[in-house]
């Protein structure tokens, strides 16, 4: 009697600590579901109806808001921008980042330095660093611009002319995600065993080498992680082009996100904006789940 008692006891305590661990998590699955969950399924829900002009009523029409959203010149032409504008954001931003984290992950005399100014920009507000971008960038009395006018080269229209426009919104958006970047994948390469360095250091691989060969391998996964996040914040990246650029000139900045802005804010069509919400999320999903196919098996984990 006394041994199935025990059993029983020792069977019940995982049960107990199961429920404690989910009693202590149950304010945040609280939160999440109020501030992220029910609104998501509001917007979905929302999607399918049809307000009047002043959002008093509203009638179910199904998939008729996607089938318009899909059938709009406009919505492909922002999402072809925002692939295009991932296009080149992805790369830049993962590469500065990398070599920032390179420059920075080991001490030496200095590096302090280096480490603030590079993370600064993690730091900085959108709306600052959109300003700052804004004088920096000035076609008239730009600092950029003014140092290419001394050389002989400027100026440059970078924010007010079509064809420039889009590729410099995305350097100021990788520019603004570079800090934090930099910050996972120096958390990567310092969780990198000296010892493995060393023992290729031994075997008289080149530095060229030992990175290729070594360290990607060994920063694969936090680089898999970070490669991840760069794209879905590419494509959802609203700050510097509502700050800088609000969509033009001549709309050769209006990415897909900024079109949900705009439909819902300014052309008060808030369930047709929805459904570009939500066809933006299931693509973010399929890229998510196209990288964990394409990408995930490729991931070395110590």
């Amino acid at each position: 009697m006394v041994r199935s008692e025990r059993r029983l006891l020792r069977r019940a305590a995982p049960l107990r600590e199961g429920l404690w661990a989910y009693g202590f998590l149950l304010p945040a699955y609280l939160l999440f579901g109020a501030f992220y969950l029910w609104p998501l399924l509001q917007g979905v829900w929302l999607s399918l109806h049809e307000e009047d002009f002043l959002g008093r009523k509203a009638f179910f029409v199904g998939l008729a808001q996607y089938a318009q959203v899909l059938q709009a010149p406009e919505f492909w032409a922002g999402a072809l921008r925002s692939l295009l504008f991932a296009l080149m954001v992805v790369p830049l931003e993962l590469g500065l980042g990398l070599l920032a984290a390179l420059l920075v992950y080991r001490n030496y005399p200095g590096v302090a330095l280096f480490r603030v100014l590079f993370f600064l920009t993690a730091a900085v507000p959108t709306a600052v660093a959109a300003v700052a971008w804004g004088w920096f960038l000035h076609p008239v009395g730009g600092y950029l611009n003014h140092l290419l006018q001394g050389l002989g080269l400027g100026p440059f229209p970078w924010l007010t002319h079509p064809a420039w426009a889009l590729p410099t919104l995305a350097a100021v958006t990788a520019w603004s995600g570079v800090g934090f970047t930099a910050i996972l994948l120096t958390a990567g390469l310092q969780s990198i065993p000296e010892e493995v360095l060393e023992a290729a250091l031994v075997d008289g691989a080149t530095p060229w080498v030992r990175f290729l060969r070594v360290t990607l391998p060994l920063l694969s996964p936090v680089l898999f992680l970070v490669g991840l996040l760069v794209v879905l914040k590419s494509l959802t990246a609203f700050g510097p082009t509502h700050l800088l650029t609000r969509g033009g000139p001549l709309e050769s900045t209006t990415v897909w996100i900024y079109r949900v802005y705009q439909d819902a804010f300014f052309n008060f069509r808030v369930p047709y904006a929805l459904a570009e919400a939500v066809l933006l999320l299931l693509l973010l999903i399929a890229l998510a789940a196209l990288q964990f196919w394409l990408l995930g098996r490729r991931v070395h984990y110590a």
